[in-house]
């Protein structure tokens, strides 16, 4: 018996055989890191630093980019986030008027690692339409939970249309 298992243990050495990697149920995953980034979501509308850090990788990896038309916010470095988010908080201790919809994810799951790129769509508490932002994250697990290690944001809606930019594009030639 020892010499099968050995002979067995030779030939996998030899011909690279590893052991199955377990399949990822990619469903089961991406709604965990939706709930991830709909958490961390609820945490900044409620001014709830607590909630951040549970949703976050919180080494010197994290990076955080944001751009509107009124200027842009970069951060690397959980410390740096933290401080940035905790000054923000403290000068707008109200939470946010506003509501968030997240759709058209387009999501990639790996085993360790995933992103997430959606519309941010935002609502006044009358269910008025407000504008829209386009969101990306890379998120990571870690002790097997998802962890945002990446946020970029862009409002799309602080620049004018695709349309009028094209009509603009047109003329330059």
């Amino acid at each position: 018996m020892k010499t099968i298992i050995i002979s067995i243990f030779a030939i996998c050495l030899i011909t690279g055989c590893t052991p199955p990697k377990e399949e990822i149920d990619i469903a089961k995953e991406e709604e965990a890191i939706k709930a991830v980034i709909e958490n961390a979501t609820a945490a900044w509308v409620a001014r709830n630093l607590d909630g951040l850090t549970a949703t976050s990788v919180t080494d010197e990896t994290f990076i955080r980019l944001g751009a509107s038309k009124t200027g842009f916010a970069y951060s690397v470095g959980w410390e740096d986030r933290a401080s940035s988010a905790e000054e923000f908080f403290k000068n707008n201790p109200n939470p946010v008027a506003v509501k968030f919809e997240n759709k058209n994810y387009n999501l990639k799951v790996y085993q360790e690692s995933a992103w997430a790129a959606y519309e941010e769509n935002w609502y006044d508490n009358q269910g008025e339409y407000l504008g829209m932002s386009i969101n990306v994250r890379f998120l990571e697990k870690v002790d097997e939970k998802w962890k945002i290690a990446y946020i970029s944001v862009v409002g799309t809606t602080s620049y004018e249309d695709d349309e009028e930019n094209e009509d603009e594009d047109e003329d330059d030639d």
